[in-house]
């Protein structure tokens, strides 16, 4: 299969390349098709005339989408749309990564992919428009919603965590805020996995996380534990995210159900934990 994969350089990106080196693989970085261009992304799908359409790009500064509301829209709701639209004419199908930031965290529970959603910020407002545009295209679409992604490449909690007990003796970190862990590593392992079973009869939106959930805290905590860093755990402090002012609002529940896309595609995952463990 010719598989055209955007954000090929990004972490999510890296990890389905690496992963799906069984098929023709043709990764898309920003030198080649800038999102922000339109006519960019109608060329190079036309050009590699692809079986599969995976956009694993995306804009994720969530504070900085405050102030550059424009390019965030360009990115998260009008590249998809084109490339949802191309994927159409083309009768192929589309798999598109969102987020949990589309909900505002209110409810008590996990999210399930028929809640309504709420998107406190314009990053999760920007992701939630492309989800729907894509939606309202149709074809064989697939939504991917995931949360606090991270890996050994690029800008992620993981890395930052890292970084900072190394040099630091002491750490406060938001205890208030809930969600799932997910590896890059992780979402690509399981895309293979789907990849054999897409049809027309199990398109749309799949929460795709790991088992469990966790705050920040508790995640920075095993991060430090799993990585042996001489830190003192006892110096891992936890704080209200009242506390740690940002520019962009974070829902304080952001955990979502995985039991729809586990119960579709036959699948079974690991604890959030567990996952971390392997990287």
């Amino acid at each position: 299969m010719k598989i055209l994969i955007t954000g090929a350089n990004g972490q999510v990106g890296a990890a389905l390349v690496k992963l799906l080196y069984e098929h023709h693989v043709i990764p898309i970085t920003k030198s080649d098709c800038d999102l922000k261009e339109i006519n960019q992304i109608k060329k190079v799908i036309d050009y590699h005339k692809p079986d599969l359409i995976i956009n694993s790009a995306a804009y994720t500064n969530v504070d900085q989408a405050e102030d550059e509301i424009d390019i965030a829209y360009s990115i998260n709701y009008e590249a998809p749309r084109i490339m949802a639209e191309k994927a159409l004419e083309r009768n192929i199908p589309f798999i598109h990564f969102s987020t949990d930031y589309v909900f505002d965290g209110k409810k008590e529970g996990a999210y399930t992919e028929s809640d309504s959603s709420n998107p406190l910020g314009v990053y999760g407002k920007s992701k939630l428009a492309g989800d729907k545009a894509i939606q309202a295209i149709g074809g064989q679409f697939y939504i991917f919603r995931t949360s606090w992604v991270y890996s050994n490449i690029g800008d992620n909690f993981y890395l930052t965590i890292n970084k900072l007990a190394n040099k630091s003796d002491k750490l406060s970190i938001v205890s208030n805020q809930f969600g799932v862990p997910t590896s890059s590593n992780f979402i690509a392992a399981e895309i293979k996995k789907i990849l054999t079973q897409l049809s027309f009869e199990n398109t749309g939106i799949y929460n795709l996380v790991p088992d469990g959930s966790c705050s920040w805290y508790e995640f920075a905590r095993e991060i430090i534990i799993k990585n042996k860093i001489s830190f003192n755990i006892n110096n891992l402090l936890s704080i209200k995210a009242e506390d740690y002012q940002t520019k962009a609002m974070r829902p304080a529940n952001s955990v979502l159900d995985n039991s729809h896309i586990k119960a579709i595609f036959m699948l079974e995952f690991e604890t959030w934990q567990s996952v971390l463990n392997k990287l």
